[in-house]
């Protein structure tokens, strides 16, 4: 349900990348797959991963409704089963953010993005609407030791931190409304109408 209202986030992250066809692109932690669709309407080779081989059976649903040709595959976003620089361009939607190690996530999208690449995240950040929902729970359900807010993806600095030299960072604030059929029905999914999210593109130095 979630993913479907935010559809347009893959759209709009593809134009970000400024994707081009025959490019070999790959999406982390996909979920049903927006921004692996959003990919193959633009003619790239795209592969698409999740952990939660349920999700992917939506992609895959959808990319077969569609008559969109990608490859699904389950796999880690802190260990991607692909070579070094293997893809053109790599992707996440509300995915990679929430990995328990984030410094190796990040390593991972580096490592399979060819140099000259690009990496294109949409994350939720701290101020918006989901980063104090994360806060909010956080005083409530304590994060296991370690573990970082999912929000932080969601700001230039931590992503410098991250990615260091090996990825130039830009990064730019995205403000969008969720459109509901009644408040009744939005108090029933975890968001309000209005939320925020960060539209992040690294290119791969």
């Amino acid at each position: 349900m979630i993913g479907t209202t935010l559809q347009f986030v893959g759209e709009m992250l593809c134009e970000a990348v400024d994707l081009r066809s025959n490019q070999r692109v790959l999406d982390v932690a996909a979920g049903n797959g927006n921004a692996t669709l959003a990919a193959a309407r633009r003619f790239a080779d795209v592969v698409s991963t999740d952990y939660v081989g349920a999700l992917l059976e939506r992609g895959r649903e959808r990319a077969k409704a569609d008559r969109l040709p990608v490859t699904f595959q389950e796999a880690d976003a802190e260990a991607l089963p692909f070579a070094d620089e293997s893809f053109d361009v790599v992707l996440s939607t509300f995915g990679v953010m929430f990995t328990p190690n984030q410094q190796q996530a990040a390593n991972e999208l580096a490592r399979v993005c060819r140099r000259g690449g690009k990496i294109g995240l949409a994350n939720w950040t701290p101020e918006g609407f989901v980063g104090q929902l994360f806060k909010t729970i956080g005083k409530y359900v304590p994060p296991a030791p370690g573990m970082k807010s999912p929000s932080l993806w969601g700001t230039k600095a931590h992503l410098d931190t991250l990615f260091g030299s090996k990825v130039s960072v830009a990064a730019e604030s995205k403000k969008f409304l969720l459109r509901y059929k009644s408040p009744q029905y939005s108090r029933d999914v975890p968001w309000l109408l209005r939320s925020g999210a960060e539209g992040v593109r690294g290119d791969r130095a």
